[in-house]
C-alpha cells in the first residue's frame, strides 16, 4: 500500500485499523450489528437505539398488522478500550506497510480480542445447554455437535439458513474435532475434509454455516454459585413474565449464592412444557431463602407457591452455539472534536480522526499527538461499544 505517514495522518491510521478489527474479530463477526444512523458521535455510558431483528407469530386471518417500524433495543455503550503505543521519528521514517504491521495490525487485533472477551460474558444470559457426552470439551464429538443442534430445534430456532448459524468452541473441543473423520478426511467431509486439513478450519457442519474455536472460549469457565441443594421451589405465587422471583428449599436447608449464569429448570407443563432460565444476579441465601433472584428470560407462565425449581450449579466451559440474532453487539462513533464551533481548528491539541463501516456499524478512532521532549509521536487508538442478548432462547450452551 503507497502511503505517506507522518505526524499528522490519524484518518489512515483509523482507516487501516477499522480494517483489522474486521478481520480480527470472531465472535462479533457472527452476531447481529447495528448503530443509530441519527447520531453522528457518542460518549460513554450512553444508550444507542437499533433496530431489533423481526419476530412474528402467525393469526387466523384477517387479523390486526403490527407494527415493526418501532421495534428496537436498547443498548448502553459501557465499553471503552483503547490500545496506545508510541513512534519515534525514526519509526515514522519507515515505509506505510511496515507501521501497519508492526504496530497498527496488534493493535487492532488486540481492540478485537477485547470485544470478543466481552461478548463472551453473554453466555450467562443464555439458560438452555447440552453437555458433552464425556464431560469435557476435549472429548467433543459429532454427536455433542447434534445434540446442541436438538436443543435449538426444540426451542424453535430458525434453522433453514446454515449462514445464520453458529458454533463457537474452545481449543479443546477444537483440537478432537480437527482429528475426527467427519471433519478432516475425504471419507467424512469430501473437500470440506481436504479443506479442514489444509487450513485448520472446522468450517460448516451439521447446519451450522460456522464452526470455529474462539480463544476467548477458552479462557472462559463458568464458575458456579455455592447453594448446597438443587432442589428448590417457589417463594409465594409468581406471575407471567416475572423478571424477579424467590426461592427456597424443598428441604428448609438451603445455603450458599446463586451467581449470574446459573440454570433454573421449571417443569411448566401444558402446551409451554419445561423452561431453562438464567440467573442474571448474585443472591446470597438467609433463613432458606434466596430473595430477589432475577432471571432471564421473564417467567412462561404464571406459577403458584412451592412450583418445584431445580438448579444448575456446575462448573463448565460455556461453549455456544446460537443464531445471529441471540446477540448484538452495537459500536458507536467517538467524538472526533473536528466542530470547530465547539473546539477551534486544534482539536484540543491533537489530531483526531473516527471512522464507522456504514454497514455494520464497527467504528474505530484515531488520535495522534506529538511529545516534544522525547521525539515521539503518540497513537491511541480507542473503540465504543455495548453488547446485548436479545433473544436468550436463540443460543444454547454446549458445556465442556
Amino acid at each position: 500500500m503507497a502511503a505517506t505517514l507522518g505526524y499528522y495522518s490519524p484518518a489512515f491510521y483509523a482507516n487501516e485499523s477499522l480494517i483489522w478489527l474486521t478481520k480480527a474479530l470472531g465472535f462479533a463477526n457472527t452476531v447481529h450489528k447495528g448503530f443509530d444512523a441519527e447520531r453522528r458521535t457518542f460518549d460513554k455510558g450512553e444508550v444507542i437505539n437499533i433496530k431489533r431483528p423481526a419476530t412474528f407469530t402467525a393469526a387466523a386471518a384477517p387479523s390486526t398488522a403490527v407494527d415493526v417500524a418501532t421495534e428496537s433495543v436498547q443498548i448502553s455503550l459501557d465499553q471503552w478500550y483503547e490500545v496506545k503505543f508510541k513512534l519515534t521519528d525514526k519509526e515514522l521514517a519507515y515505509s506505510g506497510d511496515k507501521i501497519i504491521t508492526d504496530h497498527i495490525m496488534p493493535a487492532a487485533y488486540a481492540l478485537a480480542d477485547n470485544i470478543d472477551t466481552a461478548g463472551m460474558a453473554q453466555y450467562k444470559n443464555i439458560p438452555n445447554y447440552f453437555d458433552v457426552a464425556g464431560g469435557a470439551s476435549t472429548t467433543a464429538v459429532p454427536d455433542d455437535i447434534l445434540g446442541v443442534r436438538k436443543v435449538l430445534f426444540d426451542a424453535k430456532v430458525p434453522m433453514k439458513d446454515p449462514a445464520m448459524l453458529s458454533l463457537m468452541l474452545d481449543s479443546g473441543a477444537e483440537t478432537k474435532l480437527l482429528g475426527n473423520s467427519a471433519f478432516s478426511q475425504w471419507q467424512g467431509n469430501a473437500n470440506g475434509g481436504v479443506n479442514t486439513q489444509a487450513t485448520g478450519q472446522l468450517g460448516q457442519k451439521f447446519g451450522f454455516g460456522n464452526v470455529f474455536a474462539n480463544q476467548t472460549v477458552t479462557d472462559t469457565t463458568h464458575t458456579p454459585g455455592t447453594c448446597n441443594d438443587t432442589a428448590l421451589q417457589l417463594l409465594g405465587a409468581t406471575a407471567a413474565g416475572a423478571t424477579t422471583i424467590s426461592l427456597d428449599a424443598v428441604d428448609a436447608g438451603v445455603t450458599g449464592t446463586l451467581v449470574p449464569g446459573d440454570v433454573l429448570t421449571i417443569a411448566h407443563g401444558g402446551t409451554i412444557g419445561t423452561r431453562r432460565y438464567a440467573v442474571t444476579n448474585t443472591v446470597t441465601a438467609g433463613s432458606n431463602q434466596f430473595v430477589g433472584v432475577t432471571i432471564t428470560p421473564g417467567l412462561a407462565q404464571a406459577e403458584s407457591d412451592n412450583k418445584a425449581v431445580t438448579a444448575r450449579i456446575d462448573t463448565h466451559i460455556p461453549m455456544l452455539a446460537y443464531h445471529r440474532d441471540a446477540f448484538a453487539l452495537a459500536m458507536a462513533k467517538l467524538p472526533d472534536f473536528s466542530n470547530s464551533n465547539l473546539f477551534g481548528n486544534g482539536q484540543l491539541g491533537a489530531k483526531v480522526a473516527s471512522v464507522q463501516d456504514p454497514v455494520t456499524g464497527l467504528s474505530v478512532r484515531s488520535r495522534i499527538y506529538y511529545v516534544g521532549n522525547s521525539s515521539e509521536v503518540h497513537v491511541a487508538l480507542d473503540v465504543l461499544y455495548g453488547w446485548k442478548t436479545l433473544n436468550p432462547y436463540l443460543a444454547a450452551r454446549l458445556c465442556g
